[in-house]
């Protein structure tokens, strides 16, 4: 744990949508905070927005009640000043807040490396990567749009762009985005007044039909509007980008299978700790 590590406790700011607090709130409950503060430990909800059908229409959740869904990571810049979190972060004389997907089971919220370098080169935000290894790979990558840091999308990156190298040799379009960020408060005061640009997701949604009836598409049938946090990064001259392994510090749970899987998290985390000579027992 972060306090007997580096003997302080430092606040924890979880931001959870309208459809996950309660539950996400019970959890922390029942695990007893993981052994953490619970007076350390703040829950700060995102907002939300209606989801609509392929004619622009709303589409129902209830007979009277239209469906939403949360509006993406990238609202917890608003979220922050929303819900006066910003303001108990200055209170506290906090100077850097480390952000990051709550998925990654290997996510380093606290990495003194990675501060220290973001800080002694007077960056205001900071990133971390992994490799892409396969050019292939329909993953976004950092880059560089009009001079600024960006996230170059998987659908605008050709073949011989992945290939592409310096003259250093450096691959210039491999850097991954893992979400693994820390900003500085004054960034954070910057970005509280910014309005991020919304991205479109086209999903399955179950809806109430104009009988009344529920009903739950087989193919995508809606749209989702989301903003993202790396939209963030071009309001910043330069950021800092760290490469990091991904077999220690990338392990999300996103897919019911695949790489990105809960058993693949799961045997990454342990060979993680193994490594640290801690052996994980999940039947504790």
């Amino acid at each position: 744990m972060v306090q007997d590590q580096y003997n302080v406790t430092l606040p924890w700011y979880i931001m959870t949508s309208f459809e996950n607090d309660e539950a996400t709130r019970d959890f922390f409950k029942h695990k007893n905070y993981f052994n953490y503060p619970k007076e350390y430990i703040y829950f700060f909800r995102q907002a939300k927005l209606p989801i609509i059908d392929i004619e622009g229409k709303v589409i129902l959740n209830k007979k009277d009640e239209v469906k939403e869904a949360s509006n993406g990571n990238g609202d917890v810049f608003k979220a922050l000043s929303r819900n006066m979190i910003l303001e108990d972060m200055k209170k506290r004389e906090i100077k850097w807040v480390s952000v990051g997907g709550i998925d990654n089971v290997l996510l380093k919220l606290v990495d003194p490396l990675f501060i220290g370098m973001t800080v002694e080169n007077n960056y205001e935000i900071a990133s971390k990567s992994a490799f892409k290894e396969l050019a292939e790979d329909p993953i976004s990558v950092f880059c560089l749009k009009n001079n600024r840091p960006a996230i170059l999308e998987y659908k605008d990156i050709s073949k011989e762009m992945s290939n592409m190298k310096d003259e250093k040799g450096n691959y210039l379009y491999r850097d991954v985005n893992i979400l693994a960020h820390i900003f500085s408060i004054r960034a954070l005061e910057k970005l509280r007044n910014v309005s991020l640009p919304y991205h479109r997701t086209f999903k399955k949604n179950p809806f109430i039909n104009y009988e009344g009836v529920k009903e739950v598409p087989q193919n995508p049938n809606s749209f989702k509007f989301e903003k993202f946090i790396f939209d963030a990064f071009s309001y910043f001259n330069k950021m800092l980008l760290l490469r990091v392994d991904e077999e220690e510090e990338f392990a999300p749970i996103k897919d019911f299978t695949g790489i990105y899987s809960p058993e693949t998290a799961k045997e990454k985390y342990a060979r993680y700790w193994k490594k640290q000579g801690k052996e994980i027992n999940y039947e504790e």
